[in-house]
């Protein structure tokens, strides 16, 4: 893979410590159905940096619950889009990862 920097993957944790956990990192990102601007979602993939946490909220079947999204906000989370078709949480997750590979080995 000729990968300088292994990613890790942290335990499985709830959302409300997930949330805190992700205060503390570089960029914070959720894709959500209901986020709008292509143009501010391409600026926050922009400014990710090698080196820099990222943390990525994917969320489940069905998509985020509103509270969940202020609870993510209010931590300084940024909703994203990912364009105008709804993704599958596996898709998502793919869709998101790949977009910040591209920037980061740009």
């Amino acid at each position: 893979s000729k990968r300088g920097v292994i990613p890790t993957v942290a335990p499985v944790m709830s959302y409300v410590q997930a949330v805190k956990t992700a205060s503390e990192m570089d960029l914070k990102l959720v894709p959500y159905e209901l986020a709008e601007g292509m143009p501010q979602t391409k600026q926050l993939i922009e400014s990710a940096r090698p080196g820099q946490q990222i943390a990525i909220f994917i969320g489940p079947e069905g998509g985020f619950d509103p509270e969940e999204i202020r609870l993510a906000t209010e931590a300084g989370i940024q909703p994203i889009t990912l364009g105008k078709r709804i993704l599958r949480t596996e898709t998502a997750g793919f869709t998101t990862i790949a977009w910040l590979m591209y920037q980061l080995e740009n």
